[in-house]
């Protein structure tokens, strides 16, 4: 599972289905909820992001 990734303290970029588009992203991991399964993530530029768990495809 990907979980493990989320808590490194890294850069990390995630492919991810939005909309039925792949696209992807870099930002660190600001926030994990797993009751409403999603990951907020903040890019570079300290904007927040967030995506659902379950339209994630790759994590790396």
């Amino acid at each position: 599972m990907f979980l493990k990734k989320l808590t490194e303290n890294k850069l990390i970029t995630i492919d991810y289905y939005k909309n039925g588009i792949l696209q992807k992203i870099k930002g660190r991991v600001n926030g994990l909820n797993l009751n409403e399964q999603i990951l907020t993530l903040k890019d570079e530029k300290q904007k927040p992001f967030s995506i659902r768990l379950s339209g994630i495809k790759h994590i790396y």
